[in-house]
């Protein structure tokens, strides 16, 4: 397994595909409503080490569940729902919600009606804007002002050694966050950062920051940190200027 994953072309990856789609028909009959691909092999941007990830819907029941292994020299997941179980994953946010409803969003079918395909794809964007906004001024506190915190300590002590992974850990959060923002689904993990650099209505630093992690120039522990708190700063410019009252969070709970 240590060795892999080598280099498959797409055909052979097809040709995996519907050996799946004949395994899952098998295995689970009539209960099966809807086979649908995901990730870059379903948007044609997978590469010669690319895995396959797959969806199975269950008529009825509520599972959830997945499968993932590695065969030969690659990888495959296949992740069982139940029906109710996908109807109610379609309508959650998390902090995650800009990857993990992708696959939902820009799934291909490989076997049920294309009306199902649609219907998940419209109960992920019709979510009420209060979900997000939620989950927003969630990660605000719980991610971003508990790294902020850490990023003081370090420069506080001089343990500037964590400095280049919280400059990461707000890029990334920072991307999710925009996602969100924006109701937008990254096309792969990737490329997450390239493409939050492209949308409108960024919070001020934020590119700044986003530069130096993808350049790796994360050398300098107090250019880096200075980027941080000017993205941090911008954040909550940004906040603001987008209606994310933070009342709830400054007000105490006991």
């Amino acid at each position: 397994m240590f060795a892999g994953p080598q280099a498959q072309t797409r055909d052979q990856r097809k040709q995996m595909v519907e050996r799946l789609v004949q395994a899952l028909l098998t295995k689970h009959g009539e209960r099966v409503l809807a086979i649908g691909l995901y990730g870059s092999l379903a948007k044609g941007i997978d590469g010669p080490f690319s895995d396959i990830e797959l969806f199975c819907v269950l008529r009825g029941g509520d599972e959830d569940y997945s499968h993932e292994w590695v065969y030969g020299d690659s990888k495959a997941e296949v992740n069982i729902y139940g029906e109710e179980a996908i109807l109610k994953s379609a309508v959650e946010v998390d902090d995650k919600w800009s990857l993990s409803q992708g696959q939902l969003i820009a799934a291909q079918p490989l076997y049920g009606d294309p009306a199902f395909f649609a219907y998940l794809r419209e109960l992920v964007l019709s979510t009420p804007p209060e979900a997000f906004d939620n989950v927003m001024r969630a990660m605000l506190v719980g991610e971003f002002y508990e790294w902020i915190g850490k990023l003081r300590n370090a420069r506080n002590s001089g343990h500037t050694a964590y400095i280049p992974l919280l400059a990461c850990h707000f890029a990334e959060f920072g991307a999710q966050l925009l996602g969100i923002a924006h109701r937008y689904c990254y096309t792969t993990g990737s490329k997450m950062l390239e493409e939050a650099l492209q949308l409108p209505n960024q919070p001020a630093g934020y590119a700044e920051l986003c530069a130096l992690v993808m350049k790796g120039q994360l050398g300098d522990s107090e250019q880096v940190a200075a980027a941080v708190e000017r993205c941090w700063a911008g954040m909550g410019a940004w906040a603001i200027a987008n209606g994310l009252t933070m009342d709830e969070y400054n007000r105490w709970p006991l």
